[in-house]
């Protein structure tokens, strides 16, 4: 058996929101980060930590991986 523990703990810098920062796809069908505070898109504004290849990264991947990530379903 395996499992591994995931975390979300993101926040924004535009607003203190301290939670899990939202995948969202633009008009232009571009998927980017949202902070579901205050809107906020702007990355260098935002931390966000997620599980990628077995480690917990905190840059931002390129469309094919937040795909990936945005995908994800919740087990518990």
């Amino acid at each position: 058996m395996y499992a591994e523990l995931n975390t979300k703990s993101d926040y924004c810098m535009e607003c203190g929101y301290d939670g899990e920062i939202q995948i969202k796809e633009d008009d232009d069908g571009k998927l980017i980060w949202v902070c579901p505070h205050c809107g906020n898109t702007d990355q260098d504004k935002m931390s966000v930590a997620r599980r990628t290849c077995g480690y917990i990264g905190t840059q931002f991947w390129n469309q094919g991986r937040t795909q990936e990530i945005k995908e994800r379903v919740l087990h518990l």
